[in-house]
């Protein structure tokens, strides 16, 4: 890299250990490297040694004025998202940082893309004012769903905005897994052969090979011999008075029964953590769980690995798309109901409000691969739906790279 290589700065929720937030960040750097192999990144971070350490990108703290304008100096382009930074339900300040920051970038004359980004609900008037002028002076908007764009119009912003995908979705298996190797990720039995695939990959496989230690160590085979369990792969969160986890913890038990392994995964440490433990103790059967902070890339590893994903976070589902592993999801968001209906699988979402145990079994029996018809028509819907919203993503990627 050289002093004439384009600088971008990256503004999201990034550096706070939530795994579908840093799976946005990751895609968005792999893809912007992918297509200008000399650009300098630099990541807005809640945690900059720990986003260096992860992407081999240089991160400041993102509350630090003062190193946040030196980052933005001369940089040729601000990328804002993706994710859901625009809204004010979790917290009305949340939008007036991300909007400042992007009123910083014009200030000092960068372009600035909004990439990707889910917006609202927007419920205070001064948010949704600020929003509206703000983003009308940003260079390009990309949004992952139409209601996005549609709020967008309600608030008067005049640009062009167009509905892409999330951009994880740029991902794929084979991102994450190395192919044509000797060496498989899936019966990875000792240490020699874990650091021989780890060297020869770098950083995005090694985090593919811990996993494969991670499931070895929890007991879980991974070896594709015909002889392990199915796998099902879950990611559950708190929310309002936690009554879905009781009829969550009877689905579980009666897969369970029916001979799957049941990983319980957190998304956000360590509060899904403890929305996993406490699900674990309304089950009668013994899952497995996952007590510790997974990267983004080892996140995505157990989605592709695991042979069913039940989720409630939006990037448990996210990830599971992008590797192209069957999925069922509960929602408490419209943002869940959104992708899902993106996705092509309206069908196989259904709200935490109404979850029973019988019709999350009658939906997971109908992505039993036995059951022939209804399995091949998930997964042709499913397939075809992943490769338009792939394209999508990377559509948006090269978007960024004109801006340069």
């Amino acid at each position: 890299m050289n002093k004439k290589s384009p600088k971008i700065v990256i503004s999201g929720y990034y550096g706070f250990d939530n795994c579908g937030d840093e799976a946005v960040l990751l895609s968005i750097i792999h893809c912007l490297r992918k297509l200008r192999s000399d650009v300098k990144i630099i990541v807005l971070s809640g945690n900059p040694e720990q986003t260096r350490k992860q992407y081999g990108v240089d991160a400041v703290d993102r509350w630090n004025l003062i190193k946040v304008k030196f980052a933005l100096l001369g940089a040729k382009l601000l990328i804002s998202g993706g994710g859901s930074l625009i809204q004010d339900v979790t917290s009305a300040r949340s939008p007036v940082y991300y909007l400042s920051i992007i009123r910083l970038a014009l200030l000092m004359r960068n372009k600035v893309m909004i990439y990707s980004q889910g917006l609202g609900p927007l419920t205070h008037e001064k948010n949704r004012k600020m929003t509206g002028k703000v983003f009308s002076r940003c260079n390009t908007i990309t949004v992952r769903d139409a209601g996005s764009a549609d709020l967008l119009e309600e608030l008067g912003v005049k640009k062009d905005t167009k509905v892409t995908s999330d951009p994880v979705m740029a991902l794929t298996h084979k991102d994450i897994f190395p192919e044509g190797e000797n060496i498989d990720i899936r019966d990875i039995s000792s240490n020699d052969a874990g650091n021989a695939l780890a060297n020869m990959h770098g950083d995005l496989h090694r985090n593919s090979v811990s996993v494969a230690r991670m499931l070895n160590e929890l007991g879980i085979p991974i070896i594709s011999d015909g002889e392990r369990k199915p796998l099902l792969f879950v990611s559950i969160r708190f929310w309002k008075d936690d009554s879905h986890i009781p009829p969550i913890a009877e689905c579980l038990d009666s897969m369970s029964s029916k001979g799957w392994d049941i990983l319980l995964v957190p998304a956000h440490y360590p509060e899904d953590a403890q929305a996993s433990a406490k699900l674990r103790n309304c089950m009668n059967s013994k899952p497995f769980i996952i007590d510790k902070c997974l990267s983004a890339t080892e996140f995505l590893a157990l989605t592709s690995l695991a042979d069913r994903v039940l989720s409630m976070r939006l990037h448990g589902l996210i990830c599971a798309m992008a590797m192209g592993t069957p999925m069922l999801g509960v929602s408490y968001d419209p943002k869940v109901d959104a992708f899902m209906e993106k996705a092509g699988l309206s069908d196989y979402c259904i709200s935490f409000e109404d979850f029973n145990a019988q019709e999350a079994m009658a939906m997971m029996d109908a992505l039993d691969i036995t059951t022939r018809d209804g399995f091949e028509s998930y997964t042709q819907t499913m397939e075809a739906h992943r490769q338009e919203m792939h394209k999508l993503a990377w559509d948006t990627a090269r978007a960024a790279i004109k801006l340069l």
